[in-house]
């Protein structure tokens, strides 16, 4: 599935069982977890949803 290019939009995604947020737009991504996030900076500024996945399937 294509990522809208838009800022003002997110993706959730679950991985092995953890949840990961996700800004469009930007190299940011962070897992969710009880207390505060644990922030990832992604490689590269996703296009897909695979491509998300893939990104954050490393951490």
């Amino acid at each position: 599935m294509e990522l809208k290019q838009d800022p003002r939009c997110y993706t959730n995604v679950c991985i092995d069982g953890q949840w990961f947020h996700y800004d469009h737009c930007s190299t940011n991504a962070y897992m969710l977890k009880g207390g505060s996030p644990a922030g990832i900076e992604l490689q590269s500024i996703p296009t897909t949803e695979n491509e998300l996945v893939e990104l954050l399937s490393q951490y």
